[in-house]
């Protein structure tokens, strides 16, 4: 079967910049051409900042991938920010010039605390005031929330606050996998409850607690969907593979060609053509109103 596919989280643009090379063809876990075989391909490049990055780096970024020429109809990029408070000199006025860019999802950290929010090494600190400010505009610009990386205190509050769209862009689930970097039940319910979608992250660290023990295949990524599907999140589950941003990988997919073996895996358990698609591709298109 030949799929469409989505994927919500990559961060091979910051690759892309930082060592001059080309979205077109290269070594990284994502390009062009790695992504011929599918039908159909929207693949969400993120600007990661890891707290170097000024606002001109991020603009930089995003307009280098812009450029590149892909000359095929049938693969779609688009953009999100992830860590908007780790960016140094960040001020509301550039949420702007991001929705010009055509800057789709922007997470407010990466992990650490910041001037907007804690991040999951601090799940007791919330929402700044410049945080709820920030939230303010990226509503009258119509930003996805991510709240992936979010402290669980800045989770329900930024979910409480921010009354447009939210998501999850790369986060899986706690239940199955103990990690604070993954969603507890009552976090991917809060998802589900404002139609939005949790992408499916494929970095060993959050698939098994036995990572170190076991090699993890697709077949752990599956368990999270099973999880979030028996809490009927069929309409709520992505993929959000976090290509480029990990150094390990399930055993049998090592990069962005190799995504069809998740479906191939599933129709193999005997899930429908139609819930296996949705979490390809469709439910990310709907929260975005893809034509």
């Amino acid at each position: 079967m030949q799929y469409k596919i989505f994927d919500a989280h990559c961060d091979t643009a910051l690759k892309i910049y930082s060592h001059n090379k080309s979205l077109l063809k290269n070594s990284f876990n994502v390009s062009i051409d790695k992504l011929s075989n599918y039908k159909k391909a929207t693949y969400t490049m993120a600007v990661f900042n890891d707290g170097t990055l000024k606002m001109d780096d991020v603009f930089a970024i995003i307009k280098k991938i812009k450029n590149e020429k892909i000359n095929n109809p049938d693969i779609k990029i688009i953009f999100a920010i992830e860590g908007l408070g780790n960016t140094l000199d960040f001020e509301i006025c550039h949420l702007e010039g991001l929705k010009n860019e055509g800057v789709k999802f922007i997470s407010l950290t990466h992990n650490d605390d910041n001037f907007l929010c804690g991040g999951i090494k601090n799940n007791k600190i919330g929402l700044t005031d410049f945080g709820k400010e920030t939230l303010k505009k990226m509503a009258d610009f119509d930003f996805v929330l991510d709240l992936s990386h979010i402290s669980d205190a800045g989770f329900f509050e930024a979910e409480a606050f921010y009354k447009k769209r939210i998501c999850a862009t790369h986060s899986n689930s706690r239940i199955i996998c103990h990690h604070n970097r993954n969603l507890t039940d009552e976090m991917f319910l809060k998802i589900k409850e404002r139609n939005g979608v949790c992408g499916i992250n494929l970095y060993p660290v959050f698939l098994a607690d036995t990572y170190l023990e076991k090699e993890t295949t697709s077949f752990d990524a599956i368990r999270h969907i099973e999880h979030f599907l028996s809490l009927g999140g069929e309409n709520n589950i992505g993929i959000g593979a976090d290509f480029d941003g990990i150094d390990l990988y399930p055993m049998d997919i090592k990069n962005s060609a190799d995504l069809y073996i998740l479906f191939d895996n599933m129709l193999k358990l005997n899930y429908s053509e139609d819930i296996i698609n949705k979490i390809s591709y469709q439910n990310y298109e709907n929260m975005l109103n893809f034509e």
